[in-house]
């Protein structure tokens, strides 16, 4: 008999056995050889150097320089071959199997970075954990302070892979959209985002992290650059610097859903962008002071993962250098000196300024700067009025300081008078 899911697979069975296919939704043969290539040819040499290493010295345990150094080559493995995942998908390399070469590369770094933070925290525990449920949830649960959120984001990611697998098996591979609302990816970005923060988490409850300058800082940098790359997955169709120009410009109505609504969409494409850098870099300078350089590298990562999501286009590799020297500079201005407030409305105008600099750059030499319709003046380079072209630069500004209000609030007095005492 022949069963269609939502006509994405076929599957062909016989009383016989004979043309069996069922088999076929995993991959074809040349697609399961390359995955299995890869993902154990990477594995496979990798635990055995790591084993011959520990034989020789114990691998490196959390608070160690050298725990921090091996955590940053994985997660960058890791990262590495998500955002090759990400321009498979995007660039149409990707067919209805799951077990894609490009899969293998992310996944093996993922296995790799999760089984290297589980062996250091199993040789921490008081007593070898027996590998029963009772014994793995005990644990899960009594880690070190500081690591228990990674745990759960690699067991979250595990168990949101395997998902991933039987809803890629049962309704195909997704596309647009669809694939930031599947909810086996969702799991997947939120297990991930709580595994790449390990560094910043287990960091956190160490009074000397992040203190001996940019060395010391980079492996912080990477969590907060790793769990930037998922959000930007999730929020690319709302963010200003991912939107095609034809999503949100208007300038004579030649281009745009129409005025309003194409202005709509700019604002809010320029509000999300700003408000999560100034999150996530306020986070970080809650517990540390960037040092000379965290600022650029931040952005040059969030450059290049842009230019991976957005079909290799190197223009994103200088959005991230040129916003990440203007970063320098606020911060070396406002963060260092305990102004974050302040930093947090100058962000906007420096990413958004950027942005609109770019895209002055492009416009054709014959084009008018402005026109006048409807009694209004529409000016570049997005063809919005003077009013809003403005007006979204400071409502960005407003919802960032916002969020550093919230983030860094007056401290509530603890002594107060009693007036007749």
């Amino acid at each position: 008999m022949i069963i269609r899911l939502l006509g994405t697979h076929n599957f062909t069975l016989s009383s016989n056995g004979e043309d069996m296919a069922i088999l076929e939704i995993f991959g074809t043969p040349e697609e399961l050889r390359s995955f299995a290539l890869i993902f154990f040819g990477s594995l496979i040499p990798t635990a055995i150097l790591g084993f011959i290493q520990h034989r020789r010295k114990p691998l490196p345990l959390p608070g160690e320089q050298s725990y921090d150094i091996t955590l940053l080559v994985l997660g960058l493995w890791c990262m590495t071959g998500l955002l090759i995942d990400v321009w498979a998908h995007t660039n149409g390399e990707v067919d209805d199997s799951f077990f894609t070469k490009w899969h293998a590369v992310w996944y093996s770094g993922a296995t790799a970075y999760s089984g290297f933070i589980l062996f250091a925290l199993w040789r921490l525990a008081d007593t070898p954990p027996k590998l029963t449920p009772s014994g793995i949830w005990n644990f899960s649960t009594n880690v070190p302070k500081g690591h228990g959120a990674a745990v759960a984001g690699i067991a979250i990611f595990t168990i949101s892979g395997f998902a991933d697998m039987v809803w890629h098996t049962l309704f195909g591979i997704e596309g647009g959209l669809d694939i930031l609302l599947s909810p086996s990816h969702l799991g997947l970005l939120i297990g991930l985002i709580l595994t790449v923060m390990a560094p910043v988490f287990s960091g956190w409850q160490d009074p000397k992290s992040g203190t001996n300058g940019l060395s010391s800082q980079l492996v912080l940098i990477f969590g907060f650059a790793a769990a930037w790359v998922p959000i930007l997955l999730i929020t690319g169709e709302w963010d200003i610097f991912q939107m095609s120009a034809s999503d949100y410009c208007y300038l004579g109505n030649q281009c745009g859903p129409g005025y309003e609504d194409s202005l709509a969409i700019g604002v809010i494409g320029s509000i999300v962008p700003t408000t999560i850098a100034t999150g996530l870099i306020l986070t970080f300078s809650r517990r540390w002071t960037p040092a000379t350089g965290t600022m650029l590298i931040l952005f040059i990562f969030w450059g290049i993962s842009n230019y991976a999501m957005e079909g290799l286009q190197f223009y994103y590799i200088y959005f991230g250098v040129g916003i990440g020297l203007l970063m320098e500079v606020l911060s070396y201005l406002f963060l260092r000196t305990s102004r974050p407030i302040a930093f947090a409305i100058a962000l906007p105008i420096a990413m958004l300024g950027t942005r609109m600099f770019a895209a002055l750059t492009t416009v054709p030499a014959n084009t008018p700067w402005s026109i006048v319709a409807h009694g209004e003046t529409f000016i570049q380079p997005y063809g919005w009025t003077i009013h809003a072209t403005s007006g979204s630069i400071i409502i960005s500004c407003v919802m960032c300081a916002l969020l550093a209000a919230a983030m860094y609030p007056p401290e509530i007095p603890t002594d107060v008078e009693v007036e007749g005492e």
